[in-house]
Formats: structure tokens, sequence, C-alpha cells
């Protein structure tokens, strides 16, 4: 489908050849465009978040050795405490384990399944003697 527009209208953005008509592959393209940007954000909040999570728990553990802090109050906090690094752990070991396991790519599980399926060979001709 392609659509013709005025100069100043909202599919302006859309026409990348500025031909005055967006056809179908410029908005498909613009389209790719997005869900990559969209994608692209989510990878940097997610990156943010695990940073995040990793300065929190070296923070906390220096806070924790000051001599503000009381023993006491260590003790009684423990079991919070060890929740707390639980959690923080598990945010900053889930962002590198997806992180490894997509930089894969194509070398998934589904990849390397089809290539270990042992492909059909045709028989060997019998050797003449």
């Amino acid at each position: 489908m392609i659509k013709r527009f005025q100069k100043n209208s909202r599919y302006n953005p859309y026409d990348l050849n500025r031909d005055g008509i967006v056809a179908d592959e410029e908005m498909d393209l613009n389209q790719e465009i997005l869900e990559l940007e969209l994608r692209e954000e989510k990878a940097d909040s997610q990156r943010r978040m695990a940073w995040m999570a990793m300065a929190s728990m070296v923070l906390f553990t220096v806070f924790l050795f000051l001599p503000v802090v009381s023993d006491s109050r260590v003790e009684a906090l423990a079991d919070l405490l060890g929740l707390f690094y639980i959690a923080q752990a598990g945010v900053v070991g889930a962002y590198m384990g997806v992180t490894a396991w997509m930089s894969k790519g194509s070398s998934g599980p589904v990849s390397r399944f089809a290539a270990t399926t042992p492909k059909r060979v045709p028989p060997a001709a019998e050797p003449e003697l």
C-alpha cells in the first residue's frame, strides 16, 4: 500500500527517500528500527539495574563495617541482610546469565539439535573384487 501525504503530514518521518510516497518497505524498515531501539533501551535498563544491584551490595557491605553500625544491630538484622544479598546477587546473576545466553545467538539449543541431527547418507557402493 502506497500512501501519498502533504508536506507537514504525520507520515513525513516514515518517508526515508523523501519522495512524498511512503511505501510498504519504508514502513517495514521503520518498524524494524523502532523495535531495535526499544530492545536497546530495554537492554540499557537491565544493565543499569544489574550495576545498581552490584553497587548496592558493595556499598551496603562497606556501610556495615563502619563503626557507626553496632555488632548487635548487625546480628539482629542478619536474616534480612542474607535475603538482601541473595536477591541482589540473583539480579546480577540473572542479568549475566541471560546476556551470555543471548549472545550465543544462533547457537542456542534448537540449532545445536539441528546440527547434531544425523543426515541421511546414501549407502556406500560395494567394493569390486
